[in-house]
């Protein structure tokens, strides 16, 4: 059963979210794009389309003009995850170690680490429970909200205070168990770490959380980098020549089965 949880499952888990999300991708780079979507005054430069997708990338610059509480709050969403998610990368391989590269002893790195790791979690949270209360408080929003919207908000909000909770006393994962099992997973030979309820809650979570990403609406970061790559890209050209379909630059190459469709 441990060769199920701490093996199989975990493998399957990264292996599902990887390859459904590529496909989920190319699935929108297939679709036809028939109708003029570039948006002007737009550069013509690399550098400054580049510069564009950085910004809505980074700074979230349409949303900044658009709602200011909700551009605050999701962008310390978005800061905090990868924070996160880079600390679980650093913290782990490095067993919080990452800062003495930067001069600090292995205890001053600890100490750092574990504090921004805290601090982003609890940011983390405080953020998804404000997006919740928003959309709980404002009627109109609550009205139009789906309900996987809520399921999205908790799930994160659950994985979230999970890993913010193995920062309580008694609760502490044992990092160097943690990189071995890590590193077993890549040898297809799981060594399960010391037990440890919460790491166990939060391993199922994350779990689940990376099979349901691509299926998700929690995909919409991929899918802005592609629409705003067609909003600042050529209009296709009509009339559209018979060999041609009126498709984006990314999807000249035709989806699969769809010559004998025609």
């Amino acid at each position: 059963m441990e060769h199920i949880f701490y093996g199989i499952l975990p493998l399957a888990a990264v292996t599902l979210f990887f390859c459904a999300s590529i496909l989920r991708i190319a699935a929108w780079l297939w679709r036809p794009v028939p109708y003029q979507l570039t948006l002007f005054p737009v550069s013509t430069k690399r550098r400054g389309k580049l510069a564009l997708a950085a910004g809505e990338l980074f700074l979230f610059r349409t949303l900044f003009r658009e709602n200011r509480l909700l551009w605050f709050l999701a962008w310390l969403l978005h800061l905090s995850l990868a924070m996160i998610l880079a600390g679980h990368v650093l913290g782990i391989s490095l067993l919080r170690g990452q800062f003495t590269a930067l001069g600090a002893s292995l205890e001053t790195s600890a100490l750092i680490s574990r504090t921004l790791g805290g601090v982003a979690g609890a940011v983390m949270v405080s953020s998804l429970v404000a997006l919740f209360c928003r959309r709980l408080l404002d009627r109109e929003l609550r009205r139009l909200s789906e309900p996987l919207v809520w399921f999205d908000l908790l799930l994160l909000l659950s994985v979230a205070s999970s890993g913010l909770g193995m920062y309580l006393p008694g609760f502490h994962p044992d990092l160097p168990a943690v990189r071995s099992w890590i590193a077993s997973l890549f040898r297809f030979d799981s060594v399960p770490p010391p037990p440890n309820p919460l790491f166990t809650l939060h391993l199922s979570l994350a779990g689940f959380l990376l099979v349901y990403f691509p299926f998700s609406q929690l995909m919409h970061a991929a899918g802005a980098l592609v629409n705003r790559a067609m909003l600042m890209e050529a209009a296709p050209t009509f009339p559209t020549p018979k060999d041609k379909h009126p498709r984006s630059p990314f999807a000249e190459k035709r989806a699969p089965g769809e010559e004998s469709r025609q």
